[in-house]
């Protein structure tokens, strides 16, 4: 299995919708931007978080997907563009 398959399990298992959205918005900037929410406390106030393998699968999921698309990374991008890349997650 790999690291994308084996990390995405993890987190589909738990949490299906957001296993949708991880496979839905992968390898555009949408995917930034979800890992971005998830992970940061954008709210100002405390959250109850995720258990921590759901939240390491999204770290590795996040590096993966920085190494995989930099054009998309939370360093590299300036502004928002949706572009539909086909699908790793074909077959699962």
């Amino acid at each position: 299995m790999s690291l994308l398959q084996e990390n995405y399990q993890v987190i589909e298992d738990a949490y299906p919708e957001l296993g949708r959205k991880v496979k839905l918005f992968w390898g555009n900037q949408e995917f930034t931007d979800l890992m971005h929410e998830l992970l940061t406390d954008t709210r100002g106030h405390a959250r109850a978080g995720f258990p921590r393998p759901v939240v390491n699968s999204f770290l590795k999921l996040q590096g993966l997907h920085n190494r995989v698309f930099p054009q998309f990374s939370e360093k590299s991008h300036a502004t928002k563009v949706l572009s539909h890349r086909p699908s790793q997650f074909a077959g699962l």
